[in-house]
């Protein structure tokens, strides 16, 4: 009855809108069915139809969007045919000689592949073709950087001080230095990193960048990292910076030892006694070098013998260290209240290769960087300074600290200098240029010493509050601390499987595994254990202390296998 009554009326309105209007009897006959439908029904009925046009209509929405979404693929289709045709034309021409070849020849050359541009050598500027790019950053580059890498690499967070957000922040490059190099993929470093070629991978975690997107940041590079595609596809070169710093290879040859006799330690008096305050192991060889009574001592650590000296007449020492490679020695110090210095030798040759910083106090903390360019000093100036080990010059200045400053870092990739001071501030910065990354806080007490771990990952703090605090050098945040000794923790260093060894005003040094808990505590010393590191690779354990006598034990069973001292014997 319902459905007659409507379709009744429904037929007669709609004809009466192309004839002549229905008669008053045809009406009131639609109307007087229509009037006797339960109207129940007739709410229930129209529901159902309300409901069926929504269906019809998320229906069509979602065709709607699966119609975008293929004019999109298509889209992107037609602009990888551009761009591959784009890049077929180039080569074509590259690879056309000047005058018309053979048949032959002609019938033989290689088809041309994206595999063989790198080495076909770039055109000059002036004769690039001033065509649109078919690649660039705002239109292909910028979504793989928003997607993979701008979450940890932004304006605001800085990591490695590179931000990809922008065309011009991402040609800037980071405190590596630059890192997309216009016209040379295989010269990018941000290239190697992504494919996995250059550690550390990036991204750090979830999956690899695709082999899709790799080859458009190939080809964007390739084409001069245009910004847009107006932008015209001149090649740049390099940025030249001397202070650019690199990941220094290992030698392949035998580990750095003094090759040549050294100088005969000077025998001081009783009275002169010197703390064991500076020492440092090699990373290649079995060597420690230890402060002396104004020189370094040498020793072998295979047979636990003095192999000579290293004469510092600038005063008493407070650093030593190796750079990565093992073949330098740096030594800062000097007479407090008056004069700093830092000076540098060749282990192989015994040479004294320059001295870095005038300083008008001693130099309480040094380290140079691990390519052995640059040298980072500090002291009681509250201010770190860095020079270029090539020419001395003093490439820039850091002045955030508040109160003297102890301790100075440079992780094993060259990437970041951390620092830290006597009131507790420790502070993160651009290895390459002193841009600030970060300021970690948690110490209330002076940090002492800093450590890294081989990977560059984490930087381990020595603080007077009897803690030793654990960063992430890539999340700038705290990923562990332990209470480490009674009294203040004077020294802290990594073996390269990430132990860590600390040594404390108790006079204990104690093995901690990468976790933080407490693997070994040896032998209580006779005073203060002012430095503890490792030693041959990890295998042995060496502190220093205040009374000039230096300990060695097995890292693992903690046996006593060698006293060495500070205060050699005629």
């Amino acid at each position: 009855m319902y459905l007659r009554a409507l379709c009744i009326l429904s037929l007669t309105l709609a004809i009466s809108a192309y004839a002549e209007p229905p008669a008053p009897e045809q009406l009131d006959t639609a109307l007087s069915l229509l009037l006797q439908v339960d109207p129940a029904l007739l709410v229930a009925q129209t529901e159902a139809h309300r409901k069926q046009a929504e269906a019809w209509e998320s229906e069509a929405a979602e065709l709607r969007r699966q119609a975008d979404e293929i004019d999109a693929r298509q889209k992107e289709l037609v602009t990888k045919l551009e761009a591959t045709i784009s890049i077929a034309k180039a080569l074509m021409a590259a690879l056309e000689p000047n005058s018309a070849a053979p048949a032959d020849a002609q019938m033989m050359a290689p088809t041309p592949t994206p595999e063989m541009t790198p080495a076909a050598a770039p055109a000059p500027p002036d004769a690039m073709p001033e065509a649109a790019p078919a690649v660039n950053f705002d239109d292909n580059v910028k979504a793989i950087f928003k997607a993979r890498c701008v979450r940890c690499h932004n304006n605001d967070q800085r990591k490695s001080g590179l931000s990809l957000e922008s065309h011009e922040t991402a040609l800037q490059g980071g405190s590596s230095g630059q890192v997309i190099v216009p016209g040379q993929p295989d010269g990018s470093r941000l290239l190697r990193l992504i494919s996995r070629q250059e550690q550390p991978y990036m991204p750090p975690s979830g999956d690899p960048v695709n082999e899709e997107q790799l080859n458009t940041i190939r080809e964007w590079i390739r084409l001069g990292a245009p910004a847009n595609k107006d932008s015209k596809t001149a090649m740049a070169k390099a940025e030249a910076t001397a202070a650019a710093v690199v990941v220094a290879v290992e030698d392949s040859g035998p580990p750095p030892m003094p090759e040549v006799p050294l100088d005969t330690p000077v025998q001081a008096s009783l009275s002169a006694n010197p703390v064991a305050r500076a020492m440092t192991t090699s990373p290649r060889a079995p060597l420690l070098a230890v402060a002396g009574y104004r020189q370094v001592l040498l020793y072998q650590l295979e047979k636990f013998e003095l192999l000579g000296a290293l004469a510092f007449p600038e005063g008493e020492i407070h650093a030593l260290t190796f750079n990565a490679r093992g073949n330098l020695l740096l030594a800062g110090g000097g007479r407090v209240g008056e004069s700093g210095v830092v000076v540098l030798w060749d282990v192989r040759t015994g040479k004294r290769l320059g001295a870095y910083g005038e300083e008008y106090d001693t130099v309480l903390a040094a380290d140079v960087s691990p390519d052995g360019r640059l040298v980072a000093i500090g002291g009681p100036s509250k201010k770190v300074k860095v020079y270029a080990l090539a020419d001395a010059s003093l490439l820039y200045k850091l002045e955030s600290h508040t109160d003297w400053v102890l301790a100075t870092r440079f992780t094993p990739d060259g990437e970041v200098l951390a620092t830290g001071d006597r009131a507790g501030g420790l502070f993160l910065w651009q290895a390459a240029n002193g841009r600030p990354v970060e300021a970690l806080r948690g110490h209330t007490g002076a940090v002492n010493d800093l450590a890294c771990s081989a990977d560059s990952s984490l930087l381990a703090s020595a603080g007077a509050d009897s803690t030793v605090q654990v960063w992430d050098t890539w999340k700038y945040s705290k990923v562990r601390e332990f209470k480490a000794h009674d009294g203040a923790v004077l020294s802290v260093d990594f073996s390269r499987d990430g132990q860590i060894v600390t040594g404390g005003e108790d006079a204990l040094i104690k093995r901690w595994d990468s976790n933080g808990s407490l693997q070994t505590t040896y032998e209580k010393l006779p005073d203060w254990g002012y430095q503890a590191r490792f030693g041959a690779q990890g295998a042995l354990v060496l502190a220093g202390t205040w009374t000039g006598d230096i300990a060695v034990w097995n890292a693992s069973s903690g046996e006593r296998v060698a006293s060495l001292s500070t205060f050699p014997k005629s």
